[in-house]
């Protein structure tokens, strides 16, 4: 007989698990553990209307239910920076004109 188990007089039931002893193997707090039974997600022995056991198999099944495998790495092209709109009003200008580019330009109006 194993250290887990307590001979009864017709079989070997698992040891059970307080909700403190849970919450310390999954490094949550006793609160969560509660809740985490009232919204279905890990079983429980309910002693009685206030107290509730665990089995190493019920925590193993939750862990395994909550554990998932890294997707592969997915190769993507480098993502292109967005450029947000100029700003309204458009470009300031620093006020110095370059002579012979504006008589070009006001030549190329008429």
């Amino acid at each position: 007989m194993s250290g887990k188990e307590i001979e009864t007089g017709r079989q070997d039931l698992p040891k059970l698990l307080y909700p403190r002893d849970v919450a310390q193997l999954l490094g949550i707090s006793v609160k969560t553990i509660h809740k985490l039974v009232r919204d279905g997600k890990l079983g429980c022995v309910q002693v009685t209307t206030k107290d509730r056991r665990f089995t190493q198999e019920q925590v193993q099944h939750y862990i395994e239910s909550c554990t998932t495998n890294a997707p592969a790495k997915i190769d993507r092209e480098p993502s292109v920076r967005v450029r947000s709109q100029p700003p309204k009003g458009g470009e300031k200008s620093s006020r110095v004109f370059d002579r012979a580019n504006l008589l070009k330009e006001i030549r190329s109006c008429q």
